[in-house]
């Protein structure tokens, strides 16, 4: 039996979002806009780069300018759960839904002017999943074993087992997503002037400063955009941001700040887009080297970890608590969560220096970002841990070391963040495999491995989702990943700033927004 999808309207993005915060192109030192049709954008982070190879991975910041200029076979409606045609105009499955076969659209064109076709797709994700290319977005889509052209507009997707996740991840604006001219990447210059078939075109990236990129004439779809350019400025100081919304030099800004959500939620100048989703931000702790290797310390500081406090005191409870990272699509209980206990960790510490002799607990390191969000997450948990006698050393370090020294294994403890998706089970599964450039935390419980091979060959998405509960009960009595606030987004405009939708998945989508004066 096949699983046709039919070919449906593909004039306007609705669904999958990607852009997180923008910024009035502004004629300088005026404060007013260029013109009506020039948006400019104000992002907390530099991006790293646009080659999923090179680039590495995207975060929200990425995400935002990602989607402006590169667009995936397909778009996620948050609202029907259900897949969209994009480059895609209709898929079809096998009886054991192990081949799927997309057909494409004849009538789309890179920013370069070449025209995209099945081969582009096939080498995309063929790439990835070379495992001597080392992309970080290998692991989460491990389920497809290769990408077949078939002609110009068909291209065949052949997976290893039966894989619940395989529409929602084509759908993703993250690296392994949006679709790269091939010829770009073969040159090298994807990762630092990438090109797309998105309805804007890469102008200009000055490092610590801007991403600029113009209207492309030749989008398909090019009499639904109005911007004629968008200019990503990149603002790490959050009243930075929120200063220049309320001065009008900026048009929209994302922002986690609690205070500054809580300040513009009060003002009647600014509208504010809220979303609830999946995903979290936590806490990583290194299990696989000492001191963390021993599971009754991680246990210990699990318990000395006060989200609550953090909720309060940094988020302003603009983010909820939460026991588990799937979001409102499933209700795993308390799920083996350790809840903060100081009596508990001081229990298990005293178990702790009984099995190793120490009499000591040995000096831990804490990364944080130098931000005010990272600064409060670690002086909270210096404090909380104090209390049960565990002494952490703060090191902050920017958002690009920070990364780096997670992936290289460089750190004892480190903010992090778990992404929302439409399906939260590949990062489940990348976060507990073993070699997964994501099991960062060094989990190597056989039971959990299985579980996830379960989770991720499970045929039905109601055996997947529990799967993914019983996943977590396990990873939460590990104590090697602590939750710091779930998946609750926000994102700010002016009143004149139309056609921006809620935050999804944490981005905002601006590729659509108009200035109405």
């Amino acid at each position: 039996m096949k699983h046709t999808r039919l070919v449906r309207p593909t004039s306007r993005a609705r669904g999958l979002v990607a852009a997180s915060a923008m910024v009035l192109w502004l004629v300088a030192g005026t404060g007013a806009h260029a013109a009506d049709n020039e948006l400019t954008v104000a992002i907390e982070t530099d991006v790293r780069g646009f080659d999923t190879v090179d680039g590495g991975v995207l975060g929200q910041t990425g995400e935002i300018v990602m989607r402006a200029i590169q667009e995936p076979l397909v778009r996620w409606n948050p609202s029907t759960n259900e897949a969209e045609p994009l480059l895609a105009t209709e898929w079809e499955t096998n009886d054991d839904q192990t081949e799927w076969t997309f057909k494409l659209r004849d009538d789309v064109t890179f920013h370069d002017g070449s025209k995209f076709d099945a081969e582009d797709v096939a080498h995309h994700y063929n790439r990835i999943l070379d495992p001597e290319n080392k992309s970080r977005s290998r692991t989460f889509i491990a389920s497809i074993e290769n990408v077949e052209a078939v002609d110009p507009t068909t291209v065949k997707f052949h997976l290893a087992h039966p894989w619940q996740a395989l529409l929602p991840y084509l759908a993703t604006t993250s690296m392994s997503g949006p679709i790269p001219s091939s010829d770009a990447v073969d040159a090298g210059t994807q990762n630092r002037a990438p090109v797309g078939t998105g309805p804007f075109k890469f102008v200009e990236w000055s490092s610590g400063d801007r991403i600029v990129v113009e209207k492309n004439p030749d989008y398909r779809d090019a009499d639904e955009i109005k911007l004629d350019r968008i200019t990503f400025r990149i603002l790490p100081d959050t009243q930075t941001r929120f200063a220049s919304l309320k001065s009008g030099e900026v048009d929209v800004i994302w922002t986690d700040r609690g205070p500054t959500i809580v300040e513009a939620k009060e003002d009647p100048d600014i509208v504010t887009l809220t979303s609830e989703g999946a995903g979290a931000a936590i806490n990583l702790l290194n299990g696989k080297k000492e001191p963390l290797s021993n599971p009754l310390l991680r246990k210990a500081l699990a318990h000395a970890w006060n989200q609550d406090a953090l909720v309060q005191i940094s988020w302003q409870n603009t983010r909820p608590a939460v026991t588990h990272p799937l979001g409102p699509v499933m209700d795993c209980g308390e799920a083996n969560y350790r809840h903060f206990d100081i009596e508990k960790a001081k229990e298990l510490l005293e178990q702790y220096k009984a099995e190793t002799g120490k009499t000591e607990i040995p000096n831990i390191v804490m990364i944080h970002t130098a931000t005010p969000r990272g600064r409060e997450l670690g002086e909270i948990y210096q404090q909380t841990a104090k209390a049960a006698g565990i002494p952490i050393e703060l090191q902050p370090v920017d958002q690009s070391t920070l990364v780096k020294r997670v992936f290289t294994n460089d750190f004892d403890i480190s903010g992090w963040r778990i992404a929302d998706g439409a399906d939260m089970g590949p990062q489940l599964f990348a976060y507990v495999a073993p070699g997964s450039s994501y099991n960062l935390t060094g989990f190597d419980d056989p039971k959990l491995a299985d579980l996830a091979m379960e989770m991720r060959t499970a045929t039905t998405m109601e055996e997947r989702l529990q799967k993914q509960c019983d996943m977590v009960s396990i990873m939460n009595d590990d104590g090697g990943l602590l939750y710091r606030g779930g998946g609750r987004y926000h994102a700010f405009t002016r009143p004149e700033v139309k056609g921006v939708p809620a935050p999804y998945r944490g981005v905002v989508d601006v590729t659509r927004a108009y200035i109405e004066e």
